[in-house]
C-alpha cells in the first residue's frame, strides 16, 4: 500500500481537533501522531515538541478566524447588520463544527496559571476579534461604546461556549449571538 503524503498543514489541522477535545496537557505526542496516522518518530520529524505544535495550532486557528470570520467585519459593500450577521454565522459554524469549543479559551484556561507560553498568541486572537466587532458596532455607536459592546460580546460568547460544553447544548451559543445582534 503506498504511503499518503501528509503536509504539515494537514497535521496541524488534525492536531487542532485533538487539542480541542483533549486539551493541551492531556494530549501526548503519541496521541497526536496516532490521530495523524503517523508513527511517533515520523511525527517528531515534523514537530520537535508539543509546544511547537500548539503554537502552530494557534497560528492556523487565528488565520482561519481572520479569513473566515473576522474579515467580513471590514466588508465595505455590506451594512453593519449584514456584516454582523455574516460574522455570527461563520463563528457559529466554526465553534459548533466539532467538539471542544474555543481552542483559544480552552488553552488559556488550562495553561495560563502554569506557564505563559501561548498567552501572546491568544491575546492577538482576542484583540482581532474585539477589533472586528468594534468596527461593526462603531458604525452605529460612539467609539467608547463600540469598544465596550465588543468586549461584552466576546465575553458573552466565550461564556456561552463554556455552558454549551457543560450542558452539551448549542442553544447557549445561539442565544449569545442573538444578544450580540440585538446590540446593533
Amino acid at each position: 500500500m503506498p504511503l499518503q503524503k501528509t503536509t504539515k498543514r494537514d497535521l496541524v489541522r488534525t492536531c487542532i481537533r485533538v487539542f480541542r477535545q483533549q486539551g493541551y496537557y492531556r494530549t501526548t505526542m503519541a496521541d497526536l501522531a496516532h490521530a495523524s496516522g503517523l508513527t511517533k518518530g515520523v511525527f517528531y520529524h515534523h514537530f520537535a515538541s508539543k509546544e511547537e505544535i500548539m503554537q502552530a495550532v494557534l497560528a492556523e486557528s487565528s488565520a482561519f478566524f481572520a479569513e473566515k470570520v473576522f474579515k467580513v467585519a471590514y466588508a465595505p459593500d455590506l451594512t453593519a447588520a449584514q456584516r454582523l450577521e455574516a460574522m455570527v454565522a461563520a463563528a457559529l459554524k466554526a465553534f459548533s463544527s466539532e467538539q471542544g469549543g474555543c481552542i483559544f479559551a480552552n488553552t488559556v484556561l488550562e495553561t495560563a496559571h502554569v506557564e505563559d507560553t501561548f498567552l501572546d498568541q491568544i491575546k492577538v486572537f482576542f484583540a482581532d476579534w474585539q477589533h472586528a466587532l468594534q468596527t461593526i458596532f462603531g458604525s452605529r455607536h460612539a467609539a467608547a461604546t463600540a469598544e465596550k459592546l465588543a468586549i461584552r460580546v466576546v465575553a458573552d460568547v466565550e461564556g456561552s461556549l463554556l455552558l454549551m460544553q457543560l450542558y452539551k447544548n448549542s442553544a447557549y451559543l445561539t442565544a449569545a449571538f442573538e444578544r450580540a445582534k440585538a446590540l446593533l
